[in-house]
């Protein structure tokens, strides 16, 4: 499959941009480049080459941030195609990028300078094995994306992630495919419209989200003969005593610290299923071909 990518920088003739060009196209994919300009963007839209993977570099254009990233917004959402969105940048351009476009939509932002071996690397791994439903109880119907990295192994159990904060969101996924299936959701309808099609071993739920929060899903969940018995984990990045009762209040099987290291929190989630009954085994998903997990 021909692979391309829009790489936005204001000068595609300095050095560091020559070279991060040449390790793209070395790695299989054809560049396009393009000024930070929202004109030129949707000149290549209008002539249908507009690649999925954009690939914007950040660097002493600020002024160009609400055109851009409002038109960008509006590509990545409600185009119909998903596309992927990556920035290179510092915190401080991010941070002003998220004033024009939330944070949940960029797939990844690379803090510069940027090893090209790696960057290419991400970038293979989050655009690549998507599954995309349509929520049209959204209004303005965002696409909605669920992926696993590897195959599906039905020995494993299979764990449903959801937050809404998407460097956390795929930072764990990357933790917990090496020992369970796993499937994301950014969003409590997201995680909702997702329950309605399969189900999961364990939801690990963030508590605190946007819109619907994660108590309120809870909630939902426990409501509905379905869904009621699927253990839930809350993840929460507040330790205070308040904070920790009321999450507790609610009834889940336990919640986790999202502050901890990832590798502490893997230990807490298998602990949770050395705990369970034999009745926890793996799920057979239908419609998912059953094929040996690959190997890393």
């Amino acid at each position: 499959m021909e692979k391309k990518l829009l790489l936005i920088t204001k000068n595609d003739s300095t050095f560091l941009i020559r070279a991060l060009i040449k390790s793209l196209s070395d790695g299989g994919y054809e560049v396009i480049t393009s000024i930070p300009d929202m004109e030129c963007i949707q000149a290549l839209k209008m002539e249908g080459i507009l690649p999925d993977i954009i690939l914007v570099y950040l660097e002493d254009y600020e002024d160009k941030y609400e055109e851009l990233f409002t038109y960008l917004k509006k590509v990545i959402i409600l185009d119909g195609t998903r596309r992927y969105l990556y920035l290179i940048g510092n915190e401080i351009e991010f941070t002003a990028v998220y004033k024009y476009i939330a944070k949940k939509w960029i797939t990844f932002a690379f803090t510069r300078p940027v090893n090209s071996a790696e960057l290419i690397k991400q970038i293979e791994s989050f655009s690549a094995d998507y599954s995309y439903e349509l929520d049209e109880a959204d209004g303005d119907v965002p696409m909605r994306h669920k992926r696993s990295l590897y195959s599906y192994d039905p020995q494993k159990q299979t764990i449903l992630l959801v937050d809404d904060d998407t460097t956390f969101l795929k930072g764990m996924e990357r933790w917990l495919v090496k020992d369970y299936n796993v499937f994301t959701a950014s969003s409590g309808m997201d995680t909702i419209s997702f329950l309605k099609k399969r189900t999961v071993n364990l939801i690990l739920l963030d508590y605190e989200m946007p819109v619907l929060s994660g108590l309120e899903v809870f909630q939902m969940l426990k409501s509905e003969p379905a869904t009621e018995n699927i253990p839930v984990i809350f993840l929460t990045s507040k330790d205070d005593k308040k904070t920790v009762v009321e999450v507790l209040a609610a009834g889940p099987e336990n919640y986790l610290l999202k502050t901890k290291p990832p590798a502490v929190l893997m230990q807490d989630i298998q602990k949770f299923f050395e705990s369970r009954t034999p009745r926890s085994s793996a799920l057979k998903i239908p419609g998912v071909k059953q094929i040996p997990a690959k190997q890393v």
